[in-house]
């Protein structure tokens, strides 16, 4: 496994932000988001300042799924059981339909069926 570090996230500091609860958020050390950033005075933070968050090439957001068809969701339909009648795995279909809620699917919803 490479363990070398990338951006996985850019984040950018708000008003009240601290090196501390910016790297608490994303379970870092404050030093590792220092010595990225090149930040030499933690407490010296600039509203509107985009930060690198670190982390391993593993940890990057998965490209989206590609849509190839669409779903109606009707009555009874569960979301393991419209992946199982397209043939496809679970978690592809809840990465193509980041915006559903699985335990409450509403029917006459379109849901993007991934290659």
């Amino acid at each position: 496994m490479d363990t070398s570090l990338v951006c996985i996230d850019v984040y950018t500091i708000s008003e009240g932000d601290t090196l501390y609860s910016i790297a608490e958020k994303y379970d870092l050390p404050v030093s590792l988001l220092m010595k990225v950033n090149g930040i030499d005075n933690p407490y010296n933070l600039e509203v509107g300042l985009r930060l690198c968050i670190p982390g391993t090439e593993d940890q990057l957001p998965k490209p989206p799924e590609v849509c190839c068809m669409t779903h109606t969701v009707c009555p009874g339909d569960t979301l393991y059981l419209i992946a199982k009648k397209h043939g496809i795995k679970l978690d592809a279909l809840m990465r193509a339909n980041p915006n559903i809620d699985p335990y409450n699917l509403l029917i006459g919803t379109q849901l993007c069926i991934p290659q």
